[in-house]
């Protein structure tokens, strides 16, 4: 979630956005619901799902995206992942007709280790999550581990490390705990762990940026 959206939580608070909990957590979830909506629907536009497609929501939180992905996936199904039990009983109540239906599926876990079995995904997601990640290459390793060959990880995010941002907002980056990487980074880390085929997407007069990578 941007840390600077509207009708986010008091300050002593920021710390909701790394594990959102309780009812200050369903307020985070809220947001990010319809914070991300446009930034999810530009980011994408970068990646083709057939239906069928079977895909993983890395850091699911509010849920939406997982309703979206649902919709384009067809007879597919849909996993979330979140790492906060709260968000996932709230992304659960979000998608409950979806879940009865067997199109959608949410755990808690963690994305270094996910616990799928090998090459079981399409695709796999990650909006507004990576900063939370403790270790990028621990998680794309296990990322690629669950991707099916061929399969894609795509990456959207709203902020980003280009010596700008990250300077101006700087104070609210420290009191969120965000890790932020320049993408030429990230696509380095991607290359080194095995990945083809990464290709860095940035929206014009935006800071919203999106990586789509390829496993071999």
């Amino acid at each position: 979630m941007h840390p600077q959206e509207k009708n986010t939580p008091a300050k002593e608070h920021w710390s909701q956005y790394r594990c959102p909990t309780g009812a200050l957590g369903r307020t985070v979830a809220a947001n990010m619901n319809m914070g991300h909506w446009d930034l999810t629907t530009w980011g994408l536009k970068h990646v083709s799902i057939k239906s069928g497609f079977i895909i993983l929501d890395g850091g699911c939180g509010g849920g939406r995206t997982i309703s979206r992905l649902a919709r384009r996936a067809g007879q597919g199904k849909v996993y979330g992942l979140d790492q906060s039990l709260d968000m996932v009983d709230y992304s659960r109540q979000i998608n409950r007709k979806l879940i009865a239906k067997n199109c959608v599926e949410i755990i808690q876990g963690s994305i270094e280790k996910t616990g799928f079995k090998d090459e079981f995904f399409d695709l796999v997601t990650a909006i507004e999550t990576y900063y939370f990640w403790p270790n990028l290459a621990d998680a794309f390793l296990e990322i690629k581990r669950i991707l099916k060959k061929g399969g894609y990880l795509l990456i959207i995010n709203e902020m980003i490390k280009d010596g700008a941002y990250d300077v101006e907002n700087a104070e609210i980056i420290a009191k969120t705990q965000v890790r932020l990487v320049p993408l030429e980074e990230m696509q380095k880390i991607l290359y080194s762990a095995g990945y083809s085929r990464v290709k860095i997407y940035k929206k014009r007069k935006s800071k919203w940026n999106a990586i789509l990578a390829q496993k071999s």
